[in-house]
């Protein structure tokens, strides 16, 4: 080889491997791929669950009513038997929140905001999986436990949500923090130094001591779950001090140490924020006294776990995966994810409700151990990569196709969303597939036609719907959003009307009930009696409810339609009929 021709081999080997690098730079493999896939698959879920009937039409009159009257409601604005007891308005913000949404894209905005909230937490749930696993394929997998845990939890719009996207955004944090924690797994052995907080980038410092007590300014406004967040943290601190008191055995070592004194000031500084609401330190209070109000026991997802139910199932395998992965697994188990699993586990237990709580802590929890338990190399027959001779797992082989079929997958599930439908000019998604099929659309517009003067007895679940979509002014006897505001006696008369115990007329007539609304498939029994009553007629039925009253201008306007109805021809009949 001539001297003249070195240099332009030096710059050919030095053009292929800038290529080779940058091919590697935007290569993907089947990890990526599948993580694409499954968020697609997420994104077109979350787009297309139905808004259900129960308390997200209180929380949307609330919010109304709050921009309305410019202040909180000292009273339950909407349930005139529940007049006098006191209401701390937990999630005011997130009300306010729905109500603007509402008035600015209607119920399909109501939607789309669940859509993207929820699957913004999912993304940042898997951005703190692979902080502390490195591996986009266990990340995945997490998050699908996560999905499958919780699924009882995961489909339901209200405030909730919003207490989601701010517990994923502090283990976002967390994970991040624990890449600088000298007791982690990647720690050397025999580490010992106490220095290891001061190697953390100025970034995540800004992270801890602002961007936490922020999260949880929002956070208390926007939902009572705040207090959820508040433990997971506080028992951070907790483990870090059990972690470092038994390591040294010296309570001098576990006062010196960098990251007990960072936990304790960043929970005492989540605390001030959490205080910066309307009701200060009354909000800490109820938000963790609510789970112990006597009505809510009757309320089924604040029942005690069953064991044969779905929540029951999923958290009894889910605590035998974490008893195999704790039999197989070399990591370390870290004192803090056992006292916040722990803790959740009691507090499901208690309240089924609590399983999207535990979920996230749990999963949280394994991801380490699914990481050292699952191997990286050994999922798939080794083959040979391109650009060299050692052999590299199919599975992690990373090449453009990939990256390209990513990229397709992340566009169709955006282009073929609800969401960005209308923006291709395609036609928005049907009213009838926004709401759920068990909501009462026929029948308030019914009720608006022909408005009930007096008290009116519903079932609990439409009690906010009505409020909602019913006529104006409608005394309705009780509402999702208001059982905990409702006096004992008052809850339990409703039981009793609902269940049609012995008596139950009497005590209808003690509330001068002048018009019944019965679910008409949960509510058999009422339904059966309701038919009888003496003075009474049906003024209204459809597939999911009747309507029973006796006020003259509703038996009127029944009695009417009646007349209307046998004066038509009979192929007019025909047609008009479901």
């Amino acid at each position: 080889m001539s001297v003249d021709s070195y240099p332009e081999t030096l710059e050919s080997q030095h053009s292929d491997s800038e290529e080779r690098s940058y091919r590697e730079m935007f290569s993907m493999g089947w990890p990526q791929l599948v993580t694409c896939l499954w968020f697609a698959l997420l994104f077109f879920y979350f787009g297309n669950v139905h808004i259900f009937y129960s308390d997200i039409w209180g929380h949307v009159s609330y919010g109304e009513w709050i921009v309305a009257h410019q202040s909180l409601p000292v009273y339950d604005p909407f349930l005139a038997l529940a007049d006098g007891v006191k209401s701390i308005d937990a999630a005011w913000l997130s009300q306010v929140l729905f109500a603007k949404v509402y008035a600015s894209f209607g119920v399909r905005g109501l939607s789309h905001v669940f859509a993207l909230t929820v699957f913004t937490s999912h993304i940042l749930f898997w951005l703190a999986f692979y902080l502390k696993t490195g591996r986009a394929g266990i990340s995945t997998l997490a998050s699908f436990l996560l999905v499958v845990i919780s699924s009882s939890r995961i489909a339901i719009i209200r405030p909730e949500i919003f207490g989601t996207l701010c517990v994923a955004l502090m283990l976002v944090i967390m994970a991040w923090s624990e890449k600088y924690d000298v007791w982690n797994r990647t720690a050397k052995p025999g580490d010992d130094t106490q220095n290891s907080g001061k190697k953390a980038p100025l970034a995540l410092l800004l992270a801890l001591y602002l961007g936490i007590p922020l999260i949880f300014l929002a956070w208390a406004n926007l939902h009572g779950s705040f207090v959820v967040g508040l433990a997971i943290l506080g028992l951070q601190f907790l483990g870090r001090v059990l972690e470092v008191g038994w390591r040294t055995r010296s309570l001098v070592q576990v006062c010196s140490d960098p990251w007990v004194r960072c936990w304790l000031v960043v929970t005492e500084l989540a605390v001030c924020g959490a205080l910066l609401n309307p009701y200060h330190m009354d909000l800490f209070l109820n938000s963790l006294t609510f789970p112990r109000n006597p009505n809510l026991k009757d309320v089924l997802e604040w029942e005690p776990l069953e064991f044969r139910d779905a929540e029951g199932i999923w958290f009894c395998a889910s605590w035998v995966l974490m008893l195999g992965l704790f039999r197989h697994s070399r990591t370390p188990i870290r004192t803090a994810d056992m006292l916040r699993v722990g803790l959740l586990s009691l507090a499901v237990i208690v309240g089924v409700r609590m399983i999207g709580w535990f979920s996230v802590v749990f999963v949280y929890a394994m991801v380490p151990h699914l990481t050292n338990v699952i191997p990286r190399r050994e999922l798939i027959v080794p083959v040979l990569n391109d650009n060299s001779k050692q052999p590299v797992s199919f599975w992690y082989r990373k090449t453009p196709l990939i990256t390209a079929v990513c990229a397709l997958i992340v566009w169709f599930g955006f282009a073929f969303s609800n969401i960005a439908t209308p923006l291709f000019g395609g036609k928005p998604r049907p009213l009838d597939k926004i709401y759920s099929q068990g909501t009462p659309r026929k029948l308030t517009e019914f009720l608006k036609e022909h408005p009930p003067q007096g008290q009116v007895w519903n079932p609990q679940w439409w009690g906010d719907w009505l409020v909602w979509d019913g006529p104006a002014e409608m005394n309705v006897f009780m509402t999702t959003n208001a059982v905990h505001l409702t006096p004992p006696q008052v809850w339990r008369d409703y039981l009793g009307i609902a269940r049609a115990n012995r008596g139950w007329h009497a005590v209808a007539e003690k509330y001068a009930v002048t018009t019944f609304i019965v679910h008409k498939e949960k509510q058999v029994q009422l339904a059966r009696q309701v038919r009888k009553l003496k003075g009474f007629k049906v003024v209204y039925e459809d597939d999911l409810s009747v309507v029973v009253s006796r006020e003259p201008e509703l038996i009127a306007a029944a009695s009417q339609s009646e007349v209307q109805d046998a004066e038509k021809p009979a192929d007019e009949k025909q047609e008009v009929q479901p």
